[in-house]
């Protein structure tokens, strides 16, 4: 079933966010190269092949830097017995993320990390996150982080809260820092280091479609959530095309043993790291400063994509 206001936008509900990228790039004189390696694990490598889909490790060198553009709009609408929803507003939230692995850092004087620092620039300021991951022989694993998610804002605004699956969130940044790591919300406000014990699984590799592996388990905070490799495909951005696997987040936070179908988030990732990330959220609830329901939902997609790089595989 799909949801359209009168400007014709449109989201799916069906599971998948179509995602038009206005400018196409040709790509010439690409050259493949064949590199023949002897390893004993063939994961453990970054292999690349006739096939570029081979192999994948996700690029952690120091020095490594990723440009993105972020464009995150929300749907208002107020008729929930209509179906599609009538949307009565649109607003939109732009900004420009620098991502660079800047150093590598020892946790807890055992854990051999990469420091992986974001930082958001829009209209709002400019708010900086640290990330700490290593790529181990079975997948790419996240230790630690501060701020919480990928993308922080201010962490308290006046006014109005929202209420999604039953969680209150002051505002729509802190929910995306919620979606996006399947945190306990209320952590999110901490400003010190959160270590993941054990460390989360973000990828696994190698990366094959029809792969599915849980990255956060079942809790009273959260609920579960999976990453499964759907697709893979050739996204063709203004900087270049690039070969990516596609990795759906799927979720159970209302605890009710089936996969949300109101939530999802879709990676597209490729040899030299994340390209495109959209995030889908269906039916949040707007309340008063109080607490008090009003007759205001919402439906958002933000999304997250690539315009410069500077990558060393």
């Amino acid at each position: 079933m799909k949801k359209t206001n009168s400007n014709n936008k449109i989201i799916n509900k069906d599971k998948s966010v179509l995602c038009n990228i206005s400018k196409k790039f040709n790509v010439k004189n690409i050259i493949f190269i064949s590199i023949l390696l002897i390893y004993s694990l063939s994961f453990f490598s970054c292999f690349e092949g006739d096939d570029n889909y081979e192999g994948i490790i996700y690029p952690l060198s120091i020095g490594n830097t990723w440009d993105y553009t972020r464009n995150w709009n929300t749907y208002s609408y107020s008729d929930t017995a209509c179906y599609p929803h009538q949307y009565e507003d649109t607003s939109t939230y732009s900004s420009d993320i620098s991502v660079t692995v800047t150093q590598k850092v020892l946790l807890k004087d055992s854990f051999e990390t990469f420091e992986i620092v974001g930082i958001e620039n829009s209209t709002m300021g400019m708010n900086t996150v640290k990330r700490y991951y290593k790529n181990n022989n079975d997948g790419l694993y996240i230790y630690a982080y501060m701020s919480g998610g990928p993308i922080i804002l201010p962490k308290k605004q006046s006014g109005n809260s929202i209420v999604f699956k039953g969680l209150k969130f002051n505002d729509f940044h802190q929910l995306s820092d919620f979606v996006q790591q399947a945190m306990p919300h209320l952590s999110i406000l901490s400003d010190s280091i959160y270590y993941e014990e054990p460390p989360l699984k973000a990828l696994q590799y190698p990366i094959e479609i029809g792969d599915q592996w849980t990255y956060r388990e079942e809790n009273d905070d959260t609920g579960r959530m999976d990453k499964k490799v759907i697709d893979r495909k050739d996204v063709e951005l203004s900087i270049g095309t690039f070969e990516c696997y596609e990795i759906k987040y799927i979720y159970d936070i209302d605890h009710d043993g089936e996969w949300d179908d109101d939530i999802w988030i879709s990676d597209l990732i490729s040899k030299k790291g994340l390209i495109q990330r959209t995030i889908t959220i269906l039916g949040i609830r707007n309340t008063t400063a109080s607490g008090d329901s009003t007759d205001r939902y919402f439906d958002s997609i933000d999304t997250y994509t690539l315009n410069d790089l500077n990558v060393e595989l």
